[in-house]
């Protein structure tokens, strides 16, 4: 993966970088084409971390998003939610 850009709200700690980093730029693995940037968006309301992720392939932007107690929970179920479409998409043509 090319580019990886993590934006993280004031109450989001710092460590919520490296760890959205790793686990949606692992993601590539399982994309049908070259991932060219990955976005990762962690906000906060009250005690809920909101986390929305977006992936643009050559052909196509793949977005997930996902609510969690932790920064991790809700990172680990964009993650999931971004996988099982990534999955999903094999063997589908690309648009050239």
């Amino acid at each position: 993966m090319d580019y990886i850009q993590v934006s993280l709200a004031d109450a989001i700690p710092e460590q919520a970088r490296d760890y959205a980093s790793a686990r949606i730029g692992s993601l590539d693995r399982y994309a049908p084409d070259r991932v060219d940037f990955a976005w990762v968006n962690l906000t906060s309301d009250k005690s809920v971390i909101h986390a929305h992720a977006r992936l643009d392939l050559k052909w196509v932007e793949v977005q997930a998003y996902a609510d969690g107690d932790t920064v991790t929970e809700a990172i680990d179920l964009v993650r999931e939610r971004m996988r099982r479409q990534l999955v999903s998409m094999q063997g589908v043509p690309a648009h050239n």
